[in-house]
């Protein structure tokens, strides 16, 4: 089954939300109380830190694993009381980037797998046209991660979060 990425309104930000901020959320699916799970979600509940690349290594480490994923809008907006113009920042978009690719590309219909060793992590979703594969070095080695993206739409790579929210 395809991972999905949800989203939690703790805020209650989307009880009167305007449509440019619903639209920017169209890729995750807004959790009510009738929303259940047949395995625990990982839920990413920490609202960002100054240092959005930590923030994002665990954010794309859990968008691409099997596991379902819970965003509470405080985790994607902070504190901020203009919520559009948090999600159109270069952390939330890419976040957004990859509920959308793990939402709609081929490769999550296909297998995974994971491993890790004194090389890193590696993660890889395959179907029989498509693959994403990301690889974490070490974490002693910094923030660096590679995301390769291959499929019927193109193929790309990233390496960092603001790759992702400026890429295609």
């Amino acid at each position: 089954m395809r991972p999905m990425t949800f989203v939690y309104d703790d805020t209650g930000t989307l009880n009167n939300a305007p449509r440019d901020v619903t639209e920017l959320l169209d890729d995750l699916l807004v959790m009510t109380e009738a929303t259940q799970f047949e395995d625990d979600p990982i839920v990413l509940d920490a609202m960002p830190s100054l240092d959005h690349a930590d923030d994002f290594m665990d954010r794309v480490i859990a968008m691409l694993t099997d596991v379902h994923v819970v965003f509470t809008m405080s985790a994607l907006v902070g504190e901020r009381s203009d919520t559009a113009a948090a999600l159109r920042e270069s952390l939330t978009r890419a976040t957004l980037k990859l509920a959308n690719l793990r939402r709609f590309h081929d490769a999550f219909d296909g297998h995974y797998e994971w491993d890790s060793d004194e090389n890193g992590l590696l993660v890889e979703w395959v179907s029989e046209n498509a693959s994403v594969r990301l690889h974490v070095p070490d974490p002693r080695d910094g923030n660096d991660f590679t995301l390769v993206v291959r499929g019927p739409s193109g193929d790309f790579s990233w390496s960092s979060f603001t790759d992702i929210a400026a890429g295609g």
